[in-house]
């Protein structure tokens, strides 16, 4: 059995993982072919706000994604950081 299945590979350095955060938000938004706009239409927060957290201005509270990705399908999951 393999025990690492459930842990992301990035070592613990919470900048480094806001930054893998956005980067993943934004390619995540894409790939769902919305844009800011869009996705604020979808969810109950405002196009300005998502640019904000897109662009590494404000950071998210937990409430405002679930707003955010619930009506589109998705939510968040806490995932086990492998230490190197």
């Amino acid at each position: 059995m393999d025990y690492d299945v459930n842990y992301i590979d990035e070592a613990y350095d919470p900048i480094k993982l806001n930054e893998i955060f956005i980067k993943e938000f934004i390619r995540f938004r894409k790939e769902n072919n919305l844009t800011q706009d869009l996705l604020s239409k979808f969810s109950s927060v405002s196009r300005v706000k998502i640019a904000r957290i897109e662009a590494g201005i404000s950071s998210p509270s937990i409430l405002s994604l679930l707003e955010i990705l619930g009506p589109i399908g998705y939510t968040i999951k806490i995932e086990k950081v492998r230490r190197k």
